[in-house]
């Protein structure tokens, strides 16, 4: 009996509950406007954020549909639109409610005033000269809220980049005239004076000499202040290599007049690291590398590296010894030392250069002037020699690109002389130019790639030029279908003992597939030569393209369509675009 009960009071109970039921579906429809009228009803209309609500019921869309025309007008007010007319209905259809509104936003409000008055020392900036002339408000045009609001933002981060800290607005206020349809805006600007850069304090625990850190200040004190100054020291500072972190921060707080010191704080890195690298490339076969970095040897800032590098081909152990200069964000001296064997088919030679340069940036630009004691034992084909060069040489690079590792859109320009001459320590006279370029340019869905290199050399007796003096072609980076330095100039015997000359040329074109992956289509062409307008060999082919956190890795198929039979030749690479 009592089971029987206690099931009559859960059917009555269950019977008593509501019933829950899906709520209505509902489209929202807008007419008579597009961007960014559109966007901004739609971020600004209940009805619409809320057409897919859980708790949605009939009452509710009524509601909302009731004060959508309001809410509609509202939305078209920052754009100057104050007459607008909304023809609104809403209907159900099969159980699906649709909010229609048809908007008319009626004429823009005019300005018939636009007063901007600056005042105080950045009057006389031409910087807000031109802001003022580009971007103000004008009168007798369409009464602009947001643009407004934009050059008020860009009038304080002007002052801001500029030094003008004590800058402000005196008046800033716009009118609204409904009843004539028409609008005034006043606008005034104290940016008050403009600071001076004060003294600059290194706070922390330094390793290295603080008179080296304030060679990377690049003002003085008493200087117009400017952000991108303080930006160049920070970037100076941790492009140096000394540092795990840099803040650099203007006490404003501590201002002298109108002289703001500056603060440095830094946090060294370690002082050695160890490298260690594996790698394969199909012209160089497996490698792998060990290498050593002292990052700053004293406190003068002198830095120190040495590797072992090895492949199948090539074997080789450097030092590289460096000294900051006057400039240390730009300029550097450079001694290095390298003492190397390569095995490249009919190609032996040991080599040993001891060299120091001077390495100096401007801007996008990279110069390096150089002197190097070169000494070079070497078979080639049936020949043998050795010989001894003193060989100056100046080389230009420029990188129109952020890192280089993963480019949508960039250029590299590289030019290099150098030369020898009998009379100065050498046992040969020579002279060599080489251009190089590459460009990567975004094409639809992919990437454009173009690359050149151009060479030439003057030598009275080339028999006697050593072969890393020499131009070759074929390659992984060269003419690809076709073995590292198989092709140029032949001896009597058939082996190839490279050329006074050089060009190749590549066009490919990348397909992105997604961020990680590519496919790829390519046609190379080039050779070494004696002369220029000897035959030109060609490779074409395809690959794909995998995207790494240290550039690509590249698997290419390339045929050799200038050899007998066509054949193919597999190019495996990894690095950087540019």
């Amino acid at each position: 009996m009592p089971r029987f009960i206690g099931l009559i009071a859960a059917l009555v109970l269950s019977l008593s509950l509501p019933t829950a039921t899906a709520a209505p579906s509902l489209d929202v429809e807008i007419s008579g406007v597009e961007k960014p009228l559109l966007e901004n009803i739609k971020l600004l209309l209940t009805i619409e954020q809320q057409k897919t609500h859980p708790q949605l019921s009939e009452g509710r869309i009524r509601r909302l549909h009731e004060k959508a025309a309001e809410e509609i007008k509202r939305a078209l007010e920052p754009f100057s639109y104050y007459r607008a007319t909304i023809n609104a209905s809403l209907t159900l259809t099969d159980e699906r409610w649709l909010a229609r509104y048809e908007v008319n936003p009626g004429p823009p409000l005019r300005l018939t005033q636009s007063e901007v008055r600056l005042t105080g020392e950045g009057q006389e900036d031409s910087s807000f000269q031109e802001l003022v002339a580009k971007a103000a408000p004008q009168a007798d045009s369409v009464l602009d809220q947001i643009a407004y609001e934009q050059f008020k933002r860009d009038l304080q981060r002007l002052a801001e980049e500029r030094g003008y800290f004590d800058a402000d607005f005196t008046t800033h206020r716009i009118q609204i005239d409904l009843a004539n349809y028409q609008a005034s805006i006043s606008l005034h600007y104290d940016t008050g004076p403009r600071y001076r850069f004060g003294a600059v304090t290194f706070s922390g625990e330094y390793l290295i000499n603080e008179s080296l850190l304030r060679r990377f200040i690049p003002f003085r004190q008493g200087e117009l202040f400017h952000n991108r100054a303080l930006q160049e020291l920070q970037n100076g500072l941790t492009n140096s290599d000394y540092f795990e972190q840099v803040f650099v921060r203007v006490e404003r707080n501590q201002a002298s007049g109108v002289e703001v010191p500056i603060t440095v704080q830094g946090t060294m890195r370690k002082r050695t690291r160890y490298l260690f690298g594996l790698g394969f490339g199909t012209d160089t076969g497996p490698r792998g590398s060990i290498g050593m970095e002292r990052r700053y040897v004293n406190r003068e800032g002198h830095r120190f590296n040495a590797d072992i590098k090895a492949s199948q081909i090539r074997q080789s152990t450097s030092a590289r010894y460096s000294i900051p200069l006057k400039n240390p964000r730009t300029d550097r001296l450079l001694y290095q030392a390298e003492h190397s064997v390569e095995q490249v088919e009919d190609i032996d030679t040991e080599s040993s250069v001891v060299g120091v340069h001077h390495e100096h940036s401007y801007g996008k630009w990279q110069r390096s002037y150089g002197l190097d004691y070169h000494y070079e034992n070497f078979k080639i084909g049936v020949q043998t020699g050795r010989t001894t060069l003193l060989i100056p040489s100046i080389r230009w690079i420029r990188i129109a690109d952020g890192s280089g590792l993963h480019s949508a859109n960039g250029r590299r320009i590289n030019l290099h002389l150098r030369g020898a001459h009998e009379a100065v320590v050498s046992e040969q006279s020579f002279a060599q130019a080489v251009l190089g370029g590459k460009l990567i340019h975004s094409l639809n869905a992919g990437r454009l790639i173009a690359r050149t290199e151009l060479g030439s050399t003057w030598v009275d007796e080339f028999a006697a030029l050593p072969p890393s003096i020499r131009f070759f072609a074929g390659g992984d980076y060269s003419v690809r279908g076709y073995a590292y330095k198989s092709l140029g100039p032949q001896d009597s015997a058939g082996n190839v003992i490279g050329g006074k000359s050089l060009f190749t040329a590549s066009l490919e074109y990348e397909y992105a597939f997604n961020e990680r992956w590519s496919g790829a289509l390519f046609y190379d062409t080039g050779n070494a030569f004696d002369q220029f307008g000897d035959a030109l060999v060609e490779g074409a082919g395809f690959g794909l393209r995998r995207r790494l956190p240290i550039g690509w890795l590249r698997v290419d198929l390339a045929q050799a369509l200038s050899k007998d039979g066509d054949p193919w030749r597999l190019h495996l690479t990894l690095g950087p675009d540019l």
